[in-house]
């Protein structure tokens, strides 16, 4: 009988096969796991992360366990205050003093464009795999990057590639020389190409939704799939690949070790492959995600990158702009699944600055994962929250229309995604249970219906209005144009400022029909399991 422990931030996983009677361990391989780490400091008013932190603990684990490899799963260079600042300047000083071994491109690597990338890859100590964002000039891995890795250590080849979503193309700035491939198909490629040239463990370093990971865990033939992407503490077994996730912002760092047993050498079938068998085959997966606290002290090195960027950072943007009355909710958790009162202040504030009907705001506008107050409000919280520097558009559309755009809002729930809508001038039901693109159970404007025929005027950002998160304005009118409109935070400071003190609650804009077809997909709090499966692959 399995036995389920449900736990939060920390969890243990066991992958055990079987081990023929005589084998004895050969060596543990460690990888030690970030993604979406968008801050160098610590978050949660100091209680969680930081690289500083990170960097003792790597060496802490290092000095337990020598075969380790430290990797990092994508979005890094942005986007942040910092790195609105710095251009992500900060963010690889810190990571090439923490021990960085290599990383992935996320979503966000090419916020600044293809020629700030580079310069920050050349500024990287750690090496950068990713198979499938291609120089259409060059037909090579963008950057100088590899394709994959194969890493010897402690005798054991372990073979790294790594992959990013496509839709990097249109939710960054990547410009028109640079290809994206499909991750599914080239990690089924790559990964037969590691087993080819020996390799003993195929690990996949993704930046790709969950629902991906798992195709590619079922079509390619990968022990392991270190992620991001998604902003939670995930796991998942896909037949006999590990699939994890650490959250954002340094809040925990995975530690998975590969425990390997010596090969009879003889040959083998794997996914309907004939090959020769490596020395080593793994025995066993041991999972931890430790999580990263103020318990932990800072390593010497990094804290002093950190503290000179911060010092810098505080006097360009310490300047108090405001207060807010109440703890105003950016935390991805609340944005990108429901109504936050911070998503309804950036919707009334950018409605009325527009003097529109309604206001939208994406959730995955609002970054930095946090609360901030009750209390002083400064120009580097702001800029925090809304680190791009999108304008915003006003347009006229049908009822109809904006009907169509809410459901978009909420067709990934109850996945967190980016395109969650929050609201201002008017106020919706949606049944999750319900087919995507048939979700939206009403919409109500002034305490009536909305008309579907009747034309409104709309808000948004330039980014939503180009297609950003799946938002699709095909037959609207543009009233004010990108290059027309003022820029998010500008707008927002500017409110606060006239505001002085601001204090917004809940409305009850965005509400859920219960429903029984409804379950999560997978648990944000992290899962301790036991598995056991044939070690004949």
């Amino acid at each position: 009988m399995r036995k389920r422990i449900f736990l939060c931030f920390l969890f243990l996983i066991a992958v055990t096969p079987i081990r023929s009677l005589g084998q004895q361990r050969a060596a543990t391989i460690t990888i030690l796991q970030l993604n979406d780490v968008y801050q160098v400091s610590p978050v949660d008013r100091g209680r969680r992360g930081g690289l500083a932190r990170v960097a003792s603990l790597q060496k802490a684990i290092r000095a337990q366990s020598p075969n380790t490899l430290f990797l990092l799963a994508g979005d890094f260079v942005s986007p942040s205050v910092a790195s609105r600042l710095f251009k992500g300047k900060q963010m690889i000083a810190a990571l090439n003093a923490a021990g960085l071994d290599a990383a992935t491109f996320g979503n966000h690597e090419f916020d600044f464009g293809p020629g700030v990338l580079r310069e920050r890859m050349k500024e990287s100590h750690f090496a950068y795999v990713v198979a499938n964002v291609i120089d259409k000039q060059t037909g090579k891995p963008f950057g100088g990057a590899s394709e994959y890795l194969i890493r010897e250590i402690g005798g054991v080849r372990v073979g790294i590639f790594g992959l990013v979503l496509t839709e990097t193309a249109t939710l960054s700035a990547p410009g028109p020389g640079v290809r994206f491939d499909d991750p599914i198909a080239t990690g089924k490629r790559l990964s037969r190409e590691l087993r080819r040239q020996g390799a003993d463990i195929v690990v996949a370093l993704t930046h790709l939704p969950m629902r991906d990971d798992k195709r590619l865990a079922a079509d390619a033939d990968i022990d392991l799939i270190v992620g991001g992407h998604e902003h939670e503490l995930l796991e998942s077994i896909s037949g006999r690949t590990l699939i994890t996730k650490m959250g954002s912002d340094a809040r925990n760092l995975g530690r998975i070790d590969l425990n390997m047993v010596a090969s009879d050498g003889r040959p083998g079938i794997a996914r309907g492959r004939l090959f020769q068998r490596s020395r080593f085959k793994l025995e066993s997966i041991d999972f931890q995600a430790i999580p990263v606290t103020d318990t932990i002290k800072d390593d010497s090195e990094v804290a002093a990158i950190v503290n000179d960027y911060e010092k810098q950072l505080n006097v360009s943007l310490g300047e108090v702009i405001g207060k807010t009355s109440v703890a105003l909710d950016a935390r991805a958790s609340v944005i990108r699944h429901g109504e936050s009162n911070l998503g309804d202040f950036l919707a009334d504030v950018y409605k009325q600055a527009l003097g529109a009907d309604f206001g939208l705001v994406n959730s995955g506008g609002i970054r930095s994962d946090a609360t901030y107050g009750p209390g002083d409000l400064t120009k580097k919280d702001i800029l925090s929250i809304l680190p791009f520097e999108n304008t915003l558009v006003k347009m006229r559309v049908t009822g109809a229309h904006v009907k169509r755009l809410l459901e978009n809002g909420v067709s990934a729930v109850p996945q967190e995604d980016g395109r969650f809508p929050q609201v201002s001038g008017l106020s919706f039901k949606y049944d999750a249970g319900k087919p995507a693109g048939s979700r939206i159970v009403s919409i109500v404007v002034d305490n009536k219906p909305i008309e579907p025929d009747k034309a409104y005027t709309l808000v948004v950002s330039a980014y939503v209005l180009g297609g950003g998160d799946g938002y699709d304005f095909k037959g609207a009118e543009v009233l004010i144009k990108p290059e027309d409109g003022p820029v998010e935070p500008d707008v927002v400071m500017e409110a606060i400022r006239k505001k002085g003190t601001i204090a917004p609650q809940v409305e009850n804009r965005i509400m859920i029909v219960p429903s029984k077809a409804i379950s999560k997909l997978y648990l944000p709090c992290a899962t301790a399991r036991a598995f056991a499966y044939s070690a004949s692959v």
